[in-house]
């Protein structure tokens, strides 16, 4: 294996990973476009894994597109800590006349 392809399968099991610990925090709240964005990414990095089953190898351009992806995923995860985001979760579900530590 040359160390192109291991880079390749560390960052798509790292952005399957992302994708997954957001998708068990989301429910009929998060707003559709959310959850669906969050399972197309998943099922690329499902894809991303077997590829090279295919014949299919990545090279150094690629891999930084899919290293930058999982960094912002890495970064934007310390968004998700306390559950999915306001701005993620549809206007009716929102606590508006709460405090905000008393939100979920």
């Amino acid at each position: 294996m040359t160390a192109q392809l291991i880079a390749w399968e560390i960052m798509c099991t790292a952005l399957f990973w992302s994708v997954f610990c957001r998708c068990v925090r989301t429910d009929k709240t998060t707003k559709l476009q959310i959850r669906v964005a969050l399972y197309l990414v998943g099922l690329g990095s499902l894809l991303g894994l077997g590829a090279p089953l295919y014949g299919w190898g990545p090279d150094w351009i690629i891999l930084t597109i899919v290293s930058s992806i999982v960094i912002m995923q890495i970064v934007m995860a310390q968004h998700w800590g306390k559950g999915v985001p306001d701005r993620f979760t549809r206007n009716r579900f929102l606590n508006v006349n709460r405090r905000k530590e008393d939100r979920k």
